[in-house]
């Protein structure tokens, strides 16, 4: 009896710990990418998001975020999602989101329903915009992400964002709205940078699902298309090489160890 109450116990504190970390990122798909599950594939970036989450405390004092670079399908939603995941569980408030969801959240609201989301977006302990810079940066975009960034800047609010654009696209003056550039300036100053490379084995896998389909379309053996696949990987480096757009000298700003000694 005294165990059918502790699954029943352990089963009510892992919907509501499921429950918490839907409320961060509004979709299911998510709540189940954390340290714990995590495949092993990239072990350095895994490690660093770990630090960023172990070390909040103390980054949250300061409002530092992270600026997570990538090109596609490296990897930089998920180790954002497994830093939200694990402050979730710690206790924080944290809300995972990108700036096209948000245009097209507030576009279904009135008035006081745009202030009161806004409030709570900028009411957090962390904030993630995820894939910035794929939004289309229409005058309301761009006012609405001023608004965000200034806010929690100010609040001292940190703010993850992932992007697969250099950093110099991202502050481009020209052509561009100067106070969304001014907001991304001063954001890129106080986060910490990170760069996500695609892990080998990924990049092979991929490679080859391309082929394989490739055949089916073009011709020739599927076997064939494979092993071309497998070529091209082995001739590459053991990292995907980061997207032309990606800063090729991004410092791996991540002070963990002047922050604490605490290990995983």
């Amino acid at each position: 009896m005294k165990q059918d109450q502790t699954e029943q116990h352990l089963s009510i504190a892992e919907i509501i710990k499921q429950e918490k970390r839907f409320r961060a990122f509004g979709l299911q798909k998510w709540c189940g990418c954390d340290f714990a599950h995590d495949n092993g594939q990239n072990p350095d970036a895994t490690d660093k998001m770990y630090r960023y989450a172990d070390n909040f405390e103390e980054l949250l004092e300061d409002g530092i975020g992270m600026t997570i670079y990538g090109g596609p399908g490296a990897g930089k939603s998920h180790a954002a999602v497994e830093i939200v995941n694990e402050l979730t569980d710690r206790g924080y408030s944290c809300f995972f989101t990108n700036m096209n969801t948000v245009v097209t959240e507030l576009n279904t609201m009135g008035f006081e329903g745009r202030r009161n989301f806004l409030n709570q977006i900028c009411d957090k302990d962390l904030l993630v915009l995820d894939d910035l810079g794929s939004e289309m940066e229409t005058p309301y975009c761009n006012q609405i992400f001023i608004q965000i960034v200034n806010t929690c800047l100010a609040r001292n609010i940190p703010i993850i964002i992932t992007t697969p654009f250099h950093q110099d696209v991202l502050t481009a003056k020209e052509g561009n709205n100067a106070k969304r550039v001014m907001a991304i300036t001063r954001l890129l100053q106080r986060n910490i940078n990170y760069t996500v490379l695609m892990p080998g084995a990924r990049r092979s896998r991929n490679l080859q699902q391309k082929r394989k389909m490739e055949a089916l379309v073009k011709g020739g053996t599927v076997a064939d298309q494979q092993a071309l696949a497998f070529e091209e990987a082995e001739a590459e480096t053991n990292e995907t090489t980061v997207a032309e757009c990606l800063p090729e000298t991004v410092e791996q700003t991540l002070p963990f160890e002047n922050i604490s000694e605490k290990e995983k």
